[in-house]
């Protein structure tokens, strides 16, 4: 990548907080809930029949219609498809390394963790199962509070693998991801949580 990990845990922290999100405060249940909506959507998109590295963009009309594109030409018009939602995976967990202060933490274990057997994605396995591994590595946020880190890392590295067995250029859906965030609304035009 060629923003380190801090820079972009940094990054996506300061615009959630621009954009609102950390005003009241969160339970870590209610991050951990929406992460896991986040690869609940890439599956959805699997399930729509979408491939894996499809990428499409979205805005709308001078009618508020929605009208698809294949290729961004401006920052407001909404990435879409398994790749945008793989970056959002991982901007969240950004979100959250940066409102702990986890960032350097997150870029260490980005770089040296080993998932336990039966937690790291596999190149052989289908596209839901390997996000099922992900759901799982969230839940096991839970169970320390000390590991956390180490758990997101794991994570992060698990989007990274899924992206490279798909041909997903991770870090540009990202950037596109964090970029498109900085013309959202606050609060994305009002939601609560």
């Amino acid at each position: 990548m060629n923003k380190s990990i801090n820079e972009l845990v940094q990054e996506a922290h300061e615009n959630a907080k621009a954009k609102g999100w950390w005003d009241e405060e969160r339970t870590f249940g209610e991050i951990g809930a929406l992460i896991h909506s986040e690869v609940s959507e890439a599956l959805e998109d699997c399930r729509n029949g979408h491939e894996p590295a499809e990428v499409w963009y979205e805005t709308k009309n001078y009618d508020g219609v929605i009208v698809r594109f294949e290729e961004q030409r401006y920052p407001d018009w909404k990435p879409c498809g398994i790749p945008s939602e793989l970056a959002d995976i991982c901007i969240r967990v950004f979100d959250v390394c940066g409102w702990y202060g986890w960032g350097e933490t997150l870029e260490r274990w980005c770089g040296s963790a080993k998932p336990e057997a039966g937690c790291e994605v596999q190149e052989k396995s289908p596209f839901a199962e390997n996000l099922n591994i992900i759901h799982g590595n969230l839940v096991d946020c839970f169970r320390s509070e000390s590991w956390r880190p180490f758990k997101f890392a794991i994570v992060v590295q698990n989007v990274e693998k899924l992206a490279r067995f798909y041909g997903i250029d991770l870090e540009q859906a990202i950037a596109e991801k964090m970029a498109y965030n900085t013309t959202r609304p606050i609060r994305h035009g009002g939601k609560k949580l």
